[in-house]
């Protein structure tokens, strides 16, 4: 595999070669759940327990997050956080262990960095580390005012990665995502619900715009419509609590042990983060 070059200025970084094809993957008989989320907590809130079910049925787990969900902090905050939806993913397949980090290039040309637990090949976790918009989409001024939304309604022609400033554009977006689809073979995918739907009312601009791109890019590479789920965000509040006994304990569990490493979400036990602000109700709804 090549690694990604180091960070440096936008537009800075060449477009590097890209890696070796990956030995075949594991068997999958049991079917793969992809989920394509936007930042690094999305999954334990609005796609679980859906996740932990695949786990625990024996599927294959394919995961990706498009931003590196930095807020404007940068990759220390970043990497914190990749550590913190890793160890909590230990916690929903209920094995504490070491995980493997490959650095890869697409063939669409975009860096992105691959974690699957040593002892779990079944599992991938993905990180493509584009810029978080804020809620609103406006971005922040560390990353230049890059965001997704921005982006998909070409107000802007590229964003840069955070680790090393790899411009993208919207096309080469649209390509890798549908790559990783085509990669993944899901019989399961799972994205958060597009910002044309009426159910992304209120939601994070970079959830809705990941819906967006995901049901663009699922179509292009011809997936079947009827592998699609769209997870909704905020919104999900205002419905009726579906998510009880031990399946929320164990989705509580795995969100607390996230927010050890997200200094954002203060939680001082897995009940407590049911009160935090603006989503923490959600952790009792899946929709």
């Amino acid at each position: 595999t090549t690694p990604p070059r180091g960070p440096g200025p936008p537009g800075a970084a060449a477009a590097p070669e890209p890696s070796p094809a990956p030995p075949p993957p594991v068997a999958c008989a049991a079917g793969t759940t992809m989920s394509v989320m936007a930042h690094y907590d999305d999954d334990l809130i609005f796609a679980n327990p859906a996740i932990t079910n695949a786990i625990a049925n024996g599927q294959c787990v394919r995961t990706v997050f498009v931003t590196a969900g930095d807020a404007g902090s940068g990759m220390i905050y970043a990497t914190s956080r990749e550590t913190g939806i890793l160890r909590a993913y230990d916690v929903l397949r209920g094995v504490d262990g070491e995980w493997t980090e490959e650095h890869l290039v697409l063939e669409t040309g975009l860096p992105a960095t691959r974690f699957t637990p040593a002892d779990a090949p079944d599992i991938a976790v993905t990180f493509i580390r584009l810029p978080d918009g804020n809620i609103s989409g406006q971005g922040f001024e560390a990353t230049g005012w890059e965001s997704l939304s921005r982006l998909y309604g070409q107000t802007i022609d590229v964003m840069h990665t955070v680790d090393t400033a790899t411009p993208v554009s919207l096309d080469l977006l649209k390509q890798s995502i549908g790559e990783l689809i085509t990669a993944a073979h899901p019989t399961a995918l799972i994205t958060l619900v597009p910002g044309w739907s009426w159910a992304s009312h209120r939601d994070h601009s970079d959830h809705s715009t990941v819906g967006s791109l995901v049901r663009d890019s699922a179509q292009a590479a011809g997936l079947s419509v009827d592998v699609m789920r769209y997870a909704t965000g905020y919104g999900n509040k205002d419905k009726p609590a579906n998510v009880t006994g031990d399946l929320l304990d164990l989705k509580l569990r795995a969100f607390f042990e996230y927010t050890k490493y997200d200094h954002v979400m203060k939680c001082d036990t897995p009940v407590a983060c049911l009160d935090i602000k603006m989503f923490g109700h959600s952790l009792e709804r899946e929709y």
